[in-house]
């Protein structure tokens, strides 16, 4: 297959569309014109410039208006991310099916299905006879369309809107519309053709093959991933958006997804019970529809604190009916931590020969209370110290009893407790251990069917319906690079985004009670401002998220005082810093404490 794919030998002498043709034969011209004013400003060609009339890119730009008019025709739209388009999306009708595609400008590759009513197929590739890639060709015109992209051209844009306009006037200005297609022709084939540095981004490999590779999972397709959300033509069907009216409640996808394993009436205590009207996100979902249709079990989520990733894990455990275990690292976790730990064996039964005083005593004597301990009355000791030296009395006396006896014992991880039945097992913050290489240690219960070795000389393998879920965030104070061994090994790494005001104000609401809105609308934009704030500058000794919300919005119903509640339980946690505090509450507070 030659290296200009959409303009092959074969491709260039493929029929145009009506009415461009009987437009010709009326004008008495041909589908190849030397007047420079049909060329594109994109054909830079010094002498001899030329502008072929394309049959596939017609048929595409043909397709694209009638999507625009007709909202049955198909679809174009985009995936609109914080920074940047994710993806071009479009549905576009073809004889053999829907062909539903995605299009990455960053790497110039197409993913997507040939939908038929008999299955779902692979996207062709470009072969005589069987495609010339029209649909590809819709998908890059409409690119060109979009404005605020890098792909987006005027020119184009002004010609293909004078062919629109023209279809609704049943093309009586032939001279007009010609030249509109002359020109959008010539755009499109310069971008394909173009060198590196100038060409649309496009991998021309990928048509060569019968198939192309990249296929659009129906699983990632139900749960959203791809939906666009701005500059919608035409109405998706199959690429529909996941919103908060299409989201399901927990009671209903337990409807679908619970009851596939039996669980031991020892751990059914372990399943949560969170309100089963709660609306489950659509990364909760996928990873239930991952679980569900294929045999992937490891997962990760990152995000900011307070985005839900816990809550998504803790749901999904609760929607599939298993136990829930929790591991939570820490700066020092070592491999050792992650399956078992070592505690002193005290006897069961046994106990401290030592008479503990209470707390009332401790409080009211502190120097008695010391003494009951360890003998020794220090007049004038604090509360602080007393306590201390008598936890310290309490340590070093087990310490000596356990030394003594000689006598440890193994316990086991929540890990490792986990991967002995079905069940949700939650590692939180992998990302604060010191060490990225400790986590290898897991991988060997991460690969399916391997074995590991416990501190007993026991060995385990992981139940294969165990599900691992990784939440971390990856950008505050201390954390780590993770080993790509651990990486490579996750099925999907989901990065959660952070709630809209309005999704934090509807969550605070479920969750407290509070019910006035307003003032929830001005606490969560608040926090949302504030949040903003430390990111343009640079705090990174503090935090400000929903669950700040969540404490001011208590705190506030307890203490009916605005600005008080505030410092409590959001400022003082937004920075360490005392006038940085001062700052956001003269910027974000102050100007609108009459709001309550």
């Amino acid at each position: 297959m030659p290296d200009l794919c959409f303009y092959a030998p074969w491709i260039m002498k493929e029929p145009i569309p009506d009415p461009f043709r009987m437009m010709l034969e009326k004008a008495g011209k041909k589908r190849i014109s030397y007047d420079e004013a049909d060329c594109s400003m994109r054909n830079i060609r010094k002498q001899g410039k030329v502008s072929r009339l394309h049959g596939p890119t017609l048929h595409a730009l043909l397709t694209l208006i009638q999507i625009r008019k007709e909202k049955d025709s198909g679809a174009a739209g985009i995936q609109r991310g914080r920074d940047a388009i994710n993806y071009f999306c479009m549905e576009y009708p073809g004889n053999q099916g829907k062909y539903v595609m995605t299009y990455n400008s960053k790497n110039g590759r197409f993913s997507g299905i040939l939908k038929t009513e008999e299955k779902n197929e692979k996207l062709p590739g470009i072969r005589e006879g069987k495609n010339t890639g029209e649909q590809y060709l819709a998908l890059l015109a409409y690119a060109n369309l979009v404005p605020d992209n890098p792909l987006f051209n005027e020119e184009f844009q002004k010609n293909f809107y004078i062919l629109e306009e023209q279809e609704k006037k049943e093309w009586e200005d032939m001279e007009a519309a010609l030249r509109a297609a002359f020109i959008c022709c010539d755009a499109m084939y310069c971008e394909v053709i173009a060198n590196p540095q100038q060409a649309v981004p496009l991998e021309k490999s990928q048509f060569r093959a019968e198939e192309l590779e990249d296929v659009l999972p129906e699983y990632k397709i139900a749960a959203g991933v791809y939906a666009p959300n701005d500059e919608i033509y035409g109405k998706f069907h199959v690429l529909l958006p996941v919103n908060e009216k299409t989201k399901r409640t927990l009671f209903e996808l337990k409807q679908i997804y619970s009851g596939r394993w039996d669980v031991n009436e020892r751990t059914k205590e372990r399943i949560p019970s969170l309100p089963e009207d709660y609306l489950v996100s659509k990364e909760a979902e996928e990873i239930l529809q991952m679980v569900d249709k294929t045999p992937a079990r490891l997962f990760m989520m990152t995000g900011d604190a307070g985005t839900g990733k816990t809550t998504d894990a803790r749901m999904i455990a609760q929607i599939l009916g298993l136990p829930y275990y929790v591991f939570t690292c820490g700066p020092g976790t070592d491999e050792l931590e992650l399956l078992a730990t070592t505690v002193p064996n005290m006897g069961g039964t046994a106990h401290l020969e030592m008479e503990l005083p209470r707390l009332e005593d401790i409080e009211m004597d502190p120097a008695s209370a010391l003494a009951t301990v360890n003998g020794i009355y220090e007049e004038g000791i604090s509360r602080e110290k007393a306590f201390q030296e008598i936890l310290k009395a309490v340590y070093e006396k087990g310490y000596e009893k356990s030394k003594n006896e000689k006598d440890f014992l193994l316990k086991e991880s929540e890990i490792v407790k986990a991967c002995r039945e079905p069940s949700v097992i939650e590692i939180q913050e992998p990302a604060m251990i010191e060490k990225p290489g400790t986590l290898t240690r897991l991988n060997s219960l991460f690969d399916d069917g391997a074995v590991t070795d416990l501190v007993n000389g026991e060995q385990i393998r992981r139940n294969p319906d165990t599900i691992v879920i990784m939440t971390t965030n990856l950008d505050y104070v201390g954390c780590q690079n993770f080993n790509q061994s651990v990486l490579s090994r996750m099925n999907l790494i989901q990065p959660k985004e952070a709630l809209t005001e309005e999704e934090m104000a509807k969550r605070a609401m479920k969750r407290t009670g509070f019910k006035n809105k307003e003032l929830l609308s001005f606490m969560a934009a608040t926090v949302c401002k504030i949040h903003e704030y430390l990111i343009e500058q640079d705090i990174t000794d503090g935090v400000c998220g929903y669950r700040e919300l969540e404490n001011w919005v208590l705190s506030y119903m307890v203490s009916n005082d605005l600005r008080r509640s505030a410092w409590t339980a959001l400022l003082s946690k937004a920075s360490m810093d005392r006038e940085e505090q001062g700052t956001m509450e003269r910027i974000f507070l102050l100007p609108h404490c009459d709001v309550d």
